[in-house]
């Protein structure tokens, strides 16, 4: 039975962080509507939306605690889930085994799993002592974060399995590890692409394309430049203030593939212009400030290291989709959080911020 709402409940709500979060998913909804108005993709996203937000407001009224008590059952049932993801009830979907079908019901494992690995991750750094861990404390946490991440690979969606890698990150830098240990970190990654680089525009691949279209386009195949082409179009057509809602010809003309998924802001940034596009960034960084706050003013290591987790990976989706679009980084497939197509994204979502909201009810609660 869950707790009571309270005056004290309603007070410490995070009701911007709400309003927020639920403003883009309306505006989502609309968009994909836009995009796709004669499929019902919408319709489904509405329904998503509404289903996250009745479990956001239910998360909420439990400390998130008991919830971190229960992470490596949750654990275990998003790598249990991922596994199905290779047995027949799994499909392949643009070349990702990605998606797994329990009768007319179609979710994507990976998009729980991260919040599943983020509780156990967060429950598992704040047993350790204070100060910069030792690497024989880290090899659990690596060992946790490994097997979903080693999965999501598995499947060929390399863009979810760093997403995988966005959080740990953070939560593992947050936990204080040894700036050593990120120099080295640093340097590895220069060296990877100093190295990489003379590889990539010589190998072959649908990967290897799908970079050189975004950084050595004259190297790459017309195919693979095509997505980045009509999304610069789309956002540059756009101009200032837009065309207005349903006034896409870039989208809902099908110029721009997988319009309503991976490049909804293609849509949103053509219909409201540099305006439109500027307002949804803002939304989104608000959501992650709101929640680095929260982090901040936690009052166990639980909280700060889940809330950290939860901002990381929105940000991470944020970064990447909008940096796709605007042709910054290589195509991925990954979804802009609570405005893509995609009930599943739209309820993980919307799940990590109900985390987050109970982290900071809970702040005063011993």
């Amino acid at each position: 039975m869950l707790p009571k709402v309270t005056d004290r409940y309603l007070a410490d709500f995070d009701w911007p962080l709400l309003a927020v979060a639920l403003a883009l998913a309306v505006f989502g909804i609309l968009e994909i509507s836009s995009a796709q108005p004669s499929q019902g993709l919408w319709r489904r996203q509405a329904f998503g939306v509404a289903l996250g937000t009745g479990l956001l407001l239910a998360i909420t009224l439990i400390d998130y605690r008991r919830i971190l008590g229960l992470a490596p059952a949750l654990y275990a049932l998003g790598v249990v889930l991922q596994l199905l993801v290779f047995t027949p009830l799994g499909k392949m979907v643009n070349g990702n085994r990605n998606w797994l079908y329990l009768g007319p019901i179609g979710l994507q494992p990976s998009e729980f799993a991260k919040i599943s690995t983020i509780l156990l991750l967060a429950a598992i750094l704040s047993r350790g002592r204070s100060g910069p861990p030792s690497l024989t404390s880290l090899i659990k946490p690596m060992l946790i974060w490994a097997l979903p991440t080693g999965l999501v690979l598995l499947g060929n969606d390399t863009g979810s399995a760093l997403s995988f890698l966005s959080f740990l990150v953070a939560m593992l830098f947050v936990r204080g590890i040894s700036w050593r240990w990120v120099a080295v970190g640093i340097g590895g990654l220069v060296l990877a692409l100093s190295i990489s680089i003379p590889i990539l525009k010589q190998c072959k691949g649908y990967k290897c394309e799908r970079i050189r279209a975004v950084y050595w386009p004259d190297l790459a195949e017309k195919r693979f430049r095509y997505q980045n082409d009509q999304a610069e179009i789309a956002v540059g057509s756009g101009g200032i203030f837009g065309k207005g809602l349903r006034g896409s010809t870039q989208g809902s003309l099908g110029f721009v593939p997988e319009v309503e998924n991976d490049f909804i802001y293609a849509v949103t940034s053509e219909e409201w212009g540099f305006v439109g596009g500027f307002l949804t960034l803002t939304g989104y960084l608000f959501l992650v400030m709101r929640m680095l706050q929260t982090a901040q003013r936690a009052r166990e290591r639980e909280g700060l290291y889940l809330a950290t987790g939860v901002a990381a990976l929105l940000l991470y989706h944020m970064t990447v989709n909008i940096g796709m679009v605007l042709r910054l980084l290589p195509v991925m497939g990954i979804p802009l959080p609570l405005m893509s197509a995609g009930a599943s994204s739209a309820v993980a979502t919307l799940l990590g911020l109900g985390l987050v909201i109970s982290i900071r009810l809970n702040r005063f609660v011993n």
